[in-house]
């Protein structure tokens, strides 16, 4: 008797069906998990700005991370993120606030993704400053973190 005419093959082609839907929709729900842990961290970031914590915003990024900065400023490492997040703000971003939109996720691989959103700094003069932030996120051990940074402000309209 052919295959194709085996009662069980008809079996097997619907558990082969089920298994593949079962496996997307678990690789769906992971990678709506690693979305929201993206969103997590640029949140646990904006959270650690908007109290002056300069460790708190370095400690988003992964050891090796890199910010390259709106005025062409560049840290590479943790203690170099600190050390201007800390200038920052306690200089020119004394008292001010960040708020990050929510942005969008493209995860690249199951370990890079691209994150990327609008920000608005309100300072205590209360003029904001409106930019887009790109970052290269990594997932190491399981965590997701900023692997690198893009901060761009935008020229004031008048």
């Amino acid at each position: 008797m052919p295959v194709r005419d085996n009662p069980a093959w008809g079996m097997v082609v619907v558990g082969v069906v089920l298994l593949a839907s079962a496996g997307s929709a678990h690789g769906r729900s992971r990678v709506k998990d690693d979305e929201q842990a993206i969103f997590d961290v640029t949140q646990t970031f904006a959270t650690a700005w908007n109290r002056g914590d300069a460790k708190g915003a370095a400690a988003c990024f992964t050891e090796d991370g890199v910010r390259v900065g709106a005025m062409g400023d560049v840290q590479h490492g943790r203690a170099e993120l600190e050390a201007a997040y800390a200038k920052m703000l306690s200089g020119p971003f004394a008292g001010a606030t960040a708020r990050q939109e929510r942005g969008t996720v493209r995860m690249l691989s199951h370990e890079f993704a691209l994150w990327q959103g609008g920000i608005e700094i309100v300072p205590p003069s209360g003029v904001p400053v409106r930019g887009h932030v790109v970052q290269l996120m990594k997932k190491v051990g399981g965590r997701w973190w900023i692997l690198e940074a893009h901060p761009k402000l935008f020229a004031e309209r008048r």
